[in-house]
């Protein structure tokens, strides 16, 4: 009787190649294929020049697979008979946190037609897992700080990852919503930076953090005040080097200051009460640099005669975005889409030494993972105590 090296997918090849199949044993025995011919409906406004590192993972009833590079939305196959289930995954390249995906499964016994619906869709990766600004002490401000966590289970990369400010917690609709800016956030005061790096060189592996300073200092010692936190042994320090102030630089790696919509700002969030903080990537071959240099990014507010210029964030390149909301106060406004942040939290109480810090959704083998529904008050608690120790690249 033949026997055959295996019963997977034989030869995998592009539209248009031939493919080979091999067999071994008698040479009366053959193994009979078919033509698959594999067609992607691309969904969502999806193109397929718009979709990079465009994989499609066949496995069969053997649970055998195969991952192809696809550069193409039509893929023929030359395979034996069985049950096929095939996975489409892309990354959208102007949108920070959009993958294109599909999935489909098929009987082959018989040459055979499937398509694949192909549509965008939003998945967290980098998230704020800590944000703390409220302080620890009546008039000491320096020891804000905050965490990011990689929520997925892929190494990220932080290189040229954004950080962004902005002071806006309304009340009602912001000039820019009510002239018609739907997809973009302004920077009403604040400052903007990036992780430096030039595409792999600080990664980030799944379930890890990282823990961002204003300050990287020991501010127990510099405060007074045993419930200010020890942030000298930061992962990475924001130092604002241009802004006219005594800033010092302290012995920990410096993030990029981008941009500052003041040179008087004091520190990259001066929200102590509120304020919307967003993680953002331009898309390939942007730089943040390049970014804030295209005039195109920036506008003066809408129905009003001032000539200052306002630098906005595209919607689309936002990765996370949390709102917070002056506890003080009863009435808010959601000034992002729901898709970044449907709702804030309430700010931690001022000059307590909380913070507001996301939920865990599951611990699985160890890793902890984070709510996240983009809606800041459901994923976030208030009031929490701040990180044990504030250890970096924490995973607690």
């Amino acid at each position: 009787m033949k026997k055959y090296l295996s019963l997977a997918l034989m030869a995998v090849m592009m539209l248009g190649s031939a493919a080979v199949v091999t067999s071994c044993g008698d040479d009366d025995d053959e193994v009979k294929t078919y033509l698959l011919n594999v067609n992607l409906q691309l969904n969502d406004g999806l193109t397929l020049d718009n979709i990079s590192n465009l994989k499609m993972v066949v496995t069969n009833s053997l649970e055998q697979e195969q991952t192809i590079d696809l550069t193409d939305v039509t893929t023929t196959m030359t395979v034996v008979g069985g049950q096929y289930d095939f996975v489409v995954s892309g990354k959208v390249k102007d949108e920070a946190a959009a993958h294109a995906t599909g999935t489909a499964s098929t009987s082959v016994f018989a040459d055979t037609n499937v398509t694949i619906q192909v549509s965008k869709s939003i998945q967290g990766s980098l998230v704020w897992k800590t944000i703390y600004t409220t302080g620890a002490k009546s008039g000491y401000l320096k020891d804000s700080y905050f965490e990011i966590a990689n929520n997925s289970d892929e190494v990220q990369y932080l290189d040229q990852v954004m950080l962004f400010y902005t002071s806006s917690a309304l009340t009602s609709e912001s000039a820019w919503q009510q002239a018609g800016y739907l997809d973009r956030y302004p920077m009403y005061q604040g400052s903007m930076v990036a992780f430096p790096g030039s595409g792999t060189d600080y990664p980030l592996q799944p379930g890890e953090s990282v823990l961002i300073a204003n300050d990287a200092a020991n501010h127990k010692e510099l405060s007074g005040s045993d419930a200010c936190p020890d942030l000298s042994k930061a992962d990475w320090e924001i130092y604002l080097k241009q802004a006219t102030r005594n800033e010092v630089d302290y012995p920990v790696r410096d993030m990029d200051d981008v941009y500052y919509s003041s040179f008087t700002i004091a520190s990259f969030a001066q929200g102590l009460f509120n304020g919307g903080y967003i993680i953002a990537k331009c898309p390939e071959g942007m730089t943040p640099q390049q970014f804030v240099e295209d005039t195109n990014n920036f506008t003066t507010t809408p129905g009003t005669t001032s000539t200052n210029l306002i630098l906005l964030m595209p919607s689309k390149y936002v990765i996370d975005a949390v709102m917070m909301w002056d506890s003080r106060k009863s009435e808010f406004y959601g000034n992002f889409l729901p898709q970044d942040d449907a709702k804030g939290i309430l700010s931690s109480t001022s000059n307590t030494g909380k913070c507001i810090r996301r939920k865990v959704s599951k611990i699985e083998n160890g890793r902890v993972y984070y709510q996240d529904t983009n809606n800041s008050a459901n994923d976030f608690l208030n009031n929490q105590p701040l990180t044990p120790g504030v250890t970096p690249t924490s995973v607690d």
